[in-house]
């Protein structure tokens, strides 16, 4: 392990895995995950790939994981704890926080404490509301409304606006049009005429 991999696992251990801990979380590795019922919360830490010696960087990813969106989209149904890429929407604690993408920087000499502390406050005050509130089957279908995606589509049909599923697949398909088969595959399969 380098030593910006330290850094970064000793800027988790100052206080952010204990924030996780506290609101229900289990660690495994640099992953954190919730169960929800049948949902999963997840967080992620993320090392940038350029990370070298005592310099890189780290990010944080957010997802939840529907599992009645997932299935009703055709998604093969995972045993166990889902990564954060299969989160049924994702997003990134620094694009939360700073309203863009952003990496929290660790260079030798870096004050870990303060990182830390920024990436908790951070966390406390845009990471754990966000999870809790896509927790909620409305909201969630509400922040996936302009994704051209199976999950979108179903997302609407599982809060019961048919309406809106139609229009959200009719829309994948215009915006999508390499996919129409698979969308239309959905269509047929509950029962929705195109």
């Amino acid at each position: 392990m380098g030593d910006v991999a330290r850094s970064i696992d000793e800027v988790i251990k100052l206080g952010f895995a204990d924030l996780l801990k506290a609101h229900g979380f289990k660690k495994s590795g640099r992953n954190w995950h919730r169960a929800d019922g049948g949902n999963w919360l997840v967080v992620n830490v993320q090392a940038s790939s350029s990370n070298f010696g005592e310099n890189g960087k780290f990010t944080v990813n957010l997802g939840v994981y529907a599992a009645a969106v997932a299935a009703l989209a055709g998604q093969i149904a995972i045993n166990g704890k889902p990564k954060e890429y299969d989160s049924t929407i994702r997003e990134r604690l620094g694009s939360l926080a700073y309203g863009q993408d952003h990496w929290w920087a660790i260079e030798s000499g870096s004050n870990l404490n303060l990182i830390s502390a920024d990436l908790v406050e951070k966390m406390r005050s845009f990471g754990i509301p966000w999870l809790d509130s896509h927790r909620d089957m409305q909201h969630l279908a509400a922040a996936l409304r302009n994704s051209p995606s199976l999950l979108s589509v179903s997302a609407a049909w599982l809060v019961g606006d048919k309406d809106e599923a139609i229009r959200r697949l009719r829309e994948a398909i215009e915006r999508r049009p390499a996919a129409k088969e698979h969308f239309s595959t959905w269509a047929i399969n509950n029962g929705v005429a195109l």
